[in-house]
Formats: structure tokens, sequence, C-alpha cells
């Protein structure tokens, strides 16, 4: 057995995408409509306003994913109507999550999920609910 036999038996997993490993922990946090439009599930909605903006992030890449939305990434005015925080402390809490490595920053106020790290957002998340979502 040459190394790429090996690497392909004993490393590559068998989902083709973290996004589809994590589907099911992730479609209990939120519905998506047709036109793309993300509804926080009631569990999600209680959480604090950072985690929140990380469930919109996680909602906007299966919405994209899904065909539902032309773009993966939301821009920073999305977020100051849907949390109730200042504007303010909505950025701050995109820098936090650009911090722990669960979103980069595309172009001046855009941002996208970093899909590699959707496992530990996950764990975060369902650690603020009270266990599984």
């Amino acid at each position: 057995m040459d190394l790429s036999d090996r690497i392909k038996d004993e490393m590559v997993v068998e989902d083709s995408t973290i996004l589809e490993s994590e589907f099911d922990r992730v479609k209990e946090l939120f519905d998506l409509h047709e036109d793309g439009t993300i509804n926080l599930s009631s569990a999600t909605r209680g959480l604090d306003g950072k985690l929140q903006i990380m469930v919109y992030f996680i909602g906007q890449r299966f919405a994209y994913e899904g065909e539902l939305a032309d773009d993966s990434s939301l821009d920073t005015s999305f977020f100051y109507s849907r949390i109730d925080k200042s504007d303010r402390t909505v950025r701050n809490y995109l820098q936090k999550l650009r911090e722990s490595g669960y979103l980069s920053k595309e172009g001046q106020s855009e941002h996208q999920l970093l899909v590699e790290n959707l496992p530990d957002a996950l764990d975060e998340i369902e650690a603020a609910i009270g266990g599984d979502a």
C-alpha cells in the first residue's frame, strides 16, 4: 500500500466536508427560509450577543451552501438591528470572534465563518445552551 492509499484509508473521514459532518448539530440552531432568511431557534435566541452572531454566521454559510444566499459573508451592519447591543459592542463581538478563529474579515466590514473551526464554535454554543442544542 502506497502513501496515497494509506492517507485515503486511514485519514480521510467519510463526510466530504466539515459542514456535512456537523449538519445534525447545526440544524437545531436555526431555520432557513427559501429567501435565505435565518430564523434563530428559541434556544439560540437566549444566547449572549456574541454567540447569537456566531449562529447567524453559521446560518449564512449553510444558506450559501444550500443556494439560498448569494454570499457566505455578512456585513457588520447586519447585526446592528438584530443584536440588542450598541454598534460598538457588536463590533467588539466580531473582533472577539475573529480572535477566537471563528471568523475571517473579508473587506472593510464583511466577515465570514472559518469552517475548519465550526466544531469548536458548536461546542461553545452548545455549552452555553446547556448541552446538546
